[in-house]
């Protein structure tokens, strides 16, 4: 196979072979590639970088991929069922239909990322930085939460049943017909910028006492 300069990535049309055997010979860099409906499933990608990258509707189930650069990437509609995306950068991504069930995304950067109408039950996102994403519409049922950021996060219509939110900051958050019926929320910081009077919030009073308030409602 001709060896393959990164300039030459530029929004390249790889096949996963390809891309396998270029992994394979230390290359790291695959910056810009387009891999759309491609099949990468249970492959060791640790450390890879796909900075703007194309992915729409790539299988990458039980992969590894921790540390991945996945910034600006493409992911709509992506199979990430049980890839572990431990510490993998996954700022201004878009998420959108994502398939990410018991995936691990531990101390992750999602950053502004696009996650609307993502099915992420069982996820883990513990300590996760989700400043300013988009979660409207996701399914975060029974996904731990506990200590991470999402300060100024759309969660519009994002369904948290179940969830585990302990120490989590949900400051300035839009929380419209959110549901959080049955979710763990002690210790959190809870200060909603928007919540109209048919979100869940009155079910779930009985924890206020565990809640910090940083500030006065609106």
């Amino acid at each position: 196979m001709p060896y393959l300069y990164p300039h030459q990535f530029h929004n390249k049309m790889i096949d996963a072979s390809q891309l396998l055997e270029l992994y394979a010979s230390q290359r790291r860099d695959f910056s810009r590639i387009n891999l759309t409906q491609a099949s990468l499933e249970s492959v060791d990608l640790r450390d890879i970088n796909l900075w703007r990258a194309n992915l729409a509707d790539t299988n990458l189930g039980h992969s590894l991929m921790q540390r991945a650069n996945l910034s600006e990437s493409n992911l709509s509609g992506a199979t990430l069922w049980r890839t572990d995306l431990c510490f993998a950068n996954l700022s201004q991504a878009r998420c959108s239909r994502a398939f990410l069930i018991r995936a691990n995304l531990e101390q992750a950067n999602l950053r502004e990322s696009l996650l609307n109408n993502a099915e992420m039950r069982l996820v883990s996102l513990i300590g996760t930085d989700l400043q300013g994403a988009d979660l409207s519409g996701a399914n975060l049922s029974y996904a731990d939460l506990s200590f991470a950021n999402l300060k100024g996060a759309n969660l519009s219509g994002t369904i948290f049943t179940g969830a585990n939110l302990a120490y989590a900051n949900l400051s300035n958050t839009n929380l419209d017909q959110a549901i959080l019926e049955g979710a763990y929320l002690g210790k959190a910081t809870f200060f909603a910028r928007k919540i109209d009077q048919d979100t869940v919030i009155s079910k779930i009073k009985s924890v206020l006492g565990n809640i910090s308030n940083t500030g006065e409602s609106p």
